[in-house]
């Protein structure tokens, strides 16, 4: 199995999702790297597998996740993006998270995961309406985007009119933290089996 390289930035939620990675992946890797942004080499190493956990990473680094990487840290772009080719609104505030777990056969959608005080919880409830409707706008975003294979989230709310898309993340962010001892594999794991082309053996809930 080739080196994976963590790819961090210098926050304390950056380094929160590090810790998670290796715990999900550190005993069944030889050897993962973690660096810093500012760290990377001029040029990716082709016998390395990258797993940057935070948007950061310099538009010039070519890898795999260079292009999703780019289009999701142009917030503004990727709304008019899914306004124009979607239809669905869009705006700040998202307060829910769809994880996509975007595989190279078929999409797996994972609980919606929501926040209350500032802790992240999974699942929330939403009505069969609402789920279709943020299935299907994440499936059409994705496709849109080319989006290789990998475990996104999709920030969004609910309005009085449906759902209104906020951002995306191209990795498991810090709401994917309440998917660790919910459900088996977490969404960490799922992320890098996607990156690292191995098959989702077991999307079930924990009991």
């Amino acid at each position: 199995m080739p080196k994976t390289v963590v790819i961090l930035d210098d926050t304390p939620e950056s380094q929160r999702l590090g810790v998670a990675m290796l715990r999900s992946i550190g005993e069944i890797v030889e050897s993962v790297q973690f660096v810093t942004v500012a760290e990377l080499p001029a040029v990716a190493s082709p016998r390395a597998i990258y797993c940057p956990m935070t948007l950061a990473v310099p538009p010039t680094f070519e890898f795999w996740g260079q292009s999703i990487g780019r289009s999701c840290q142009d917030i503004d772009r990727l709304r008019d993006l899914a306004a124009t080719t979607t239809g669905v609104k869009v705006g700040e505030g998202g307060n829910l998270w769809l994880p996509i777990i975007w595989t190279a056969q078929d999409p797996i959608y994972r609980d919606v995961i929501g926040e209350s005080e500032g802790n992240h919880q999974q699942p929330v409830d939403l009505s069969d309406f609402d789920l279709e409707a943020i299935y299907e706008f994440g499936c059409q975003l994705l496709t849109q985007l080319t989006a290789p294979p990998a475990t996104y989230l999709v920030q969004f709310s609910q309005g009085e009119t449906g759902i209104i898309f906020d951002r995306l993340f191209p990795f498991p962010a810090i709401p994917a933290l309440a998917s660790i001892g919910v459900q088996q594999p977490d969404l960490f794991d799922c992320h890098w089996r996607c990156i690292t082309g191995q098959s989702i053996v077991n999307t079930s809930k924990l009991d």
